[in-house]
């Protein structure tokens, strides 16, 4: 009988995880162009800058998504056999993010931005640094999303239903950055959570929404989450059902901090 040679299975295995992660990144480009694109109309490529809008949370959720998108490419390569996949998980995640710049880029209305791609280094740089010189992660990039008023106001850029809101409407979406302390005194289950947001944004610009009497302004939280260490566990089942909490940010009490004062939330998500 004729053996296969060593490490056939592996390398059979880290095809069908390649074959995954482009079917993903199909799925996630697919979702994008119906959700943000379908609309849009095609011009010629182009550059765009975007700093000055959505009080830059734009970028924070260019960095968090790049980020989750890296730690995923690493941990389907490593389960696929490659044990050397930081450098080449975090390049992959940062291409397939960047992406979004292309449909940018042809979009009218918008365009290619050269600091949503410094957002999306900043975000794939930040899950390698970890990996590169902790070993693991310390710091967790979070995303919760509230549903809002705004929206309605004007659906065709903050999002008609769900999924369109979830991904377009800016003044419900926080950005967390969630980190554990190291002590005897601390509940190892827990972490303490810093997140950005943005409230009153009809239009990306804040002198286009003072024409329309609209007053945006940026909010920053104090909170507490899960800390997904503590859950961790060797069986796959288990893994796959607690990594949302390394994605999502767990609903808690929170300080709410901006130009409008202090501000506490019993329940904030």
């Amino acid at each position: 009988m004729n053996e296969h040679p060593k490490g056939w299975g592996r390398s059979i295995k880290l095809k069908w995880v390649i074959g995954g992660i482009l079917s993903i990144y199909s799925l996630v480009v697919f979702v994008l162009a119906k959700a943000w694109y379908s609309d849009q109309m095609i011009e010629p490529f182009h550059f765009f800058n975007d700093l000055p809008e959505w009080k830059q949370l734009d970028k924070f959720a260019h960095a968090f998504w790049t980020y989750n998108v890296c730690a995923i490419s690493c941990r389907f390569l490593l389960w696929g056999g490659l044990k050397q996949n930081t450098s080449i998980g975090t390049l992959l995640g940062f291409l397939i993010v960047s992406t979004i710049e292309v449909m940018d880029g042809f979009s009218t209305g918008y365009g290619a931005s050269l600091f949503d791609l410094l957002a999306n280094a900043i975000g794939g740089s930040l899950f390698y640094a970890q990996i590169k010189y902790w070993k693991h992660i310390k710091i967790f990039s979070k995303f919760s999303f509230h549903f809002t008023s705004f929206a309605t106001l004007r659906p065709s850029l903050l999002g008609d239903g769900f999924i369109q809101e979830i991904v377009k409407d800016y003044n419900g979406q926080t950005f967390w950055y969630s980190w554990s302390p190291h002590k005897q005194w601390w509940p190892s289950f827990l972490s303490i959570a810093v997140g950005v947001g943005a409230e009153g944004m009809v239009y990306g610009r804040d002198e286009q929404n003072a024409m329309h009497n609209f007053s945006p302004y940026r909010k920053f939280y104090l909170s507490l989450d899960l800390n997904p260490h503590f859950f961790q566990s060797k069986k796959t089942w288990a893994q796959v059902l607690i990594y949302p909490i390394t994605i999502f940010k767990c609903p808690a009490p929170a300080i709410e901090f901006s130009t409008h004062g202090v501000r506490f939330h019993w329940f904030y998500f």
